[in-house]
């Protein structure tokens, strides 16, 4: 059971790592979502700044966040400083779950039981998500940061930080969107693998 846990642990979180560094979605919703015109800044301005964000996000950057064309709020500091701690948190549960995952891999720890079981936790959990990501977004959206922030910090405002207005809500939806996939598919990957074990094992 544990070792299942690791591996759905290790898909989820390699699938938000994926997200926060896979940087052409937010390139193409920039124009998608016309974040030049919304900012009052062109597409190239829009995107350095993002790359800024991201770079700040990653876990081996220690520096302060300075956006190089955005004034922002004490609040708006604070709220990406809380979202770089919960990223980092991400990014090394991704690096310590998948060294566990690929030792158990090497050593052929993982039954099919194992797999069985990560297989069917990385499928209920984003498939109920996803649920109520397309029907409720919004609230899902909502209730997320009242469980992760202590505070209210993330409401921000455009005239203190105008940074929010290049990070429209439905860009957030799409990254939700991504990471079920991934889970999803590394879910039915799991499901697949016990089911070829299961089958190579009744054959012996």
């Amino acid at each position: 059971m544990i070792r299942a846990v690791i591996i759905a642990l290790f898909i989820i979180s390699l699938a938000v790592v994926f997200v926060l560094y896979f940087r052409p979605l937010y390139y193409l919703d920039i124009h998608l979502f016309h974040l030049d015109q919304a900012s009052g800044r062109d597409a190239a301005t829009v995107r350095r700044n993002y790359d800024v964000l991201c770079d700040y996000l990653f876990f081996w950057n220690r520096g302060a966040l300075a956006l190089p064309d955005f004034a922002m709020s004490e609040h708006g500091r604070i709220h990406f400083a809380d979202c770089k701690r919960i990223f980092d948190v991400v990014q090394i549960l991704c690096l310590v779950s998948g060294i566990l995952t690929l030792l158990g891999a090497l050593r052929r720890k993982h039954t099919s039981g194992c797999l069985k079981i990560a297989g069917i936790l990385t499928i209920v959990i984003p498939a109920a998500l996803g649920i109520l990501a397309f029907l409720r977004w919004e609230d899902l959206f909502v209730t997320f940061h009242t469980l992760l922030f202590r505070n209210n910090y993330w409401l921000f405002d455009p005239r203190t930080d105008p940074v929010i207005l290049i990070l429209p809500d439905g860009f957030f939806f799409q990254c939700a969107v991504v990471i079920i996939l991934i889970v999803l598919t590394g879910g039915i990957f799991c499901l697949w693998r016990a089911y070829r074990k299961a089958g190579r094992r009744r054959r012996r």
